[in-house]
């Protein structure tokens, strides 16, 4: 085999397999998703095991300091938004090597050719089971309502003093302001929490969180169902649910919501015609809640602590 295909397989191996090797972190410690990082794992072997019978032969033809395409003649500028972001390139560059690797590998042996085709469309599959699972809360376990009311700063300023004291989950829940405004307001929080790696769901309305540009939607009992507010938002939006009771917590879940806000757990002057659980229900049913589970309603600074406990 001339020794300039020999050199293109070995440069699309290697880049298909860091490639993977991304995705496959994003996968495990970003997503926390054992499926997609077994299956960027399992490519990776498979992708070793094909190309095994020619590795020596094109290693033995690797010439980096004669490759005009070596990192040290090209820089690339191009900024990372975020890990979702760092994954889906690397994915990109594991599509491109692949079809590189398929087309020269057919001068190899045409059942090579096959095989890495059939890798490269377990690639297609990977990447769309990795951006159809929606990032983990991590450590977002405070969830900040933000809304105007007599004597509170302006929405913006409440997140500012709340993002500096390292809060990183907001929902706007502004009933007083027709749309455009709505929309705006919402706009400007998502652009200003993104700095920070904050996410803003948005009170009720899905279609405002979608033109925001925001995490997600929270939902209450009379909104839409979660499947609707999911036909909108897309696989990787956060949809919440506010639950009183267990039998409401079990249809959020058939929903699909993906985390529930449980509550109201004190007298809260936004739903004063709600009564209040307490935390001793709060207690009783999170631990038994797959999802993430949120008390809402009436916690203030005096009583975070004891609901965060």
């Amino acid at each position: 085999m001339e020794r300039a295909a020999l050199r293109i397989l070995d440069a699309n191996r290697n880049r298909a397999l860091e490639g993977l090797r991304v995705a496959e972190e994003h996968a495990r410690f970003v997503l926390e998703a054992a499926d997609p990082a077994a299956e960027a794992k399992a490519l990776r072997q498979a992708l070793d095991e094909a190309l095994a019978p020619w590795a020596d032969e094109a290693l033995r033809a690797r010439d980096v300091g004669a490759d005009p395409g070596h990192p040290a003649r090209r820089i690339d500028r191009r900024a990372r938004a975020d890990t979702g972001e760092v994954a889906r390139a690397a994915l990109g560059r594991v599509k491109e090597a692949f079809r590189a690797l398929e087309e020269y590998g057919k001068l190899l042996d045409p059942a090579l050719a096959t095989r890495l085709s059939g890798l490269r469309y377990r690639t297609y599959a990977l990447e769309q089971a990795l951006f159809s699972v929606p990032e983990p809360f991590g450590e977002r376990r405070v969830y900040v309502l933000l809304g105007s009311a007599p004597g509170r700063p302006p929405v913006l300023e409440q997140a500012e003093a709340c993002l500096a004291g390292g809060v990183r989950l907001f929902q706007l829940r502004e009933k007083g302001l027709g749309d455009r405004a709505r929309l705006a307001l919402a706009r400007e929080l998502v652009a200003r929490c993104a700095r920070e790696g904050a996410w803003v769901l948005v009170n009720d309305r899905p279609d405002l969180a979608r033109l925001a540009g925001a995490a997600g939607v929270h939902l209450g009992q009379e909104d839409l169902d979660p499947r609707d507010a999911r036909c909108l938002l897309g696989p990787r939006a956060r949809i919440g649910a506010s639950v009183h009771d267990a039998g409401e917590l079990e249809r959020a879940l058939a929903a699909g919501a993906d985390h529930v806000g449980f509550g109201t757990l004190f007298p809260s002057g936004t739903k004063p015609e709600l009564r209040a659980q307490g935390l001793g229900r709060l207690a009783a049913l999170a631990p038994a809640c797959p999802l993430p589970v949120f008390g809402i309603g009436g916690v203030d600074a005096a009583t975070a602590g004891a609901v965060l406990a």
